[in-house]
């Protein structure tokens, strides 16, 4: 069963039900696939029987499969079937092959170069009309707070999310892939903390 709410999940993922219709989707499908009723109008012709077969199935599955998206006619994924992993709705998650680990560390590596910015740099774009520098220093570092406890909040959601396809992506021969982002995810959030407690500490000061 999955616990995360659907809008919080950061990557394709459709929830089907006994037919194959898409009762609900990550915001992330609406970058990658064209608008469907049914789940199996986004797979190629040549992937039908065995995707077909697998939605049939009581058992988790793990394939690769032929998809239309915006960017490419055809492209191949990932597909990962969970029967009835979202109250009673099947659930479908899609990794674009060779992409979406390139995707995952550029994601990441924003992340470790914006905790590497001097705070000063991170807050450019707060701006304030308050005449009082002290009080405008105030509202800076507030700002800062909220902005790197939102970071947290993504990379513990992202931490969630692979919990959950663990098991599969290891049985598929890649768990060297989860072992690599979550020692990233790992070191995103001890700056993270470390930027939090030197902000607290500034907060102090002030």
């Amino acid at each position: 069963m999955i616990s995360l709410p659907i809008q919080h999940i950061p990557v394709p993922m459709f929830l089907l039900n006994k037919d194959n219709e898409i009762i609900e989707f990550t915001p992330s499908v609406t970058k990658n696939f064209p608008p469907v009723q049914n789940f199996l109008d986004l797979v190629d012709e040549d992937s039908q029987e065995k995707v077909k077969r697998a939605l049939q199935g009581k058992e988790e599955v793990q394939i690769e499969v032929n998809m239309r998206t915006f960017s490419n006619p055809v492209a191949l994924f990932d597909f990962y079937f969970k029967p009835e992993a979202y109250h009673s709705l099947h659930a479908v998650f899609c990794y674009p092959i060779h992409e979406h680990m390139t995707s995952v560390q550029s994601t990441l590596q924003q992340f470790r170069s914006m905790l590497m910015q001097d705070s000063s740099q991170v807050s450019q774009d707060f701006s304030v009309r308050e005449t009082d520098v002290e009080t405008a220093k105030k509202m800076q570092l507030v700002d800062l707070q909220r902005h790197f406890r939102e970071m947290k909040t993504n990379v513990l959601t992202i931490q969630d999310l692979l919990s959950i396809i663990r098991s599969d992506v290891i049985e598929a021969g890649k768990g060297e892939y989860i072992e690599l982002v979550s020692t990233h995810l790992f070191d995103i959030q001890d700056l993270i903390n470390q930027e939090l407690d030197c902000l607290r500490q500034k907060n102090k000061v002030h």
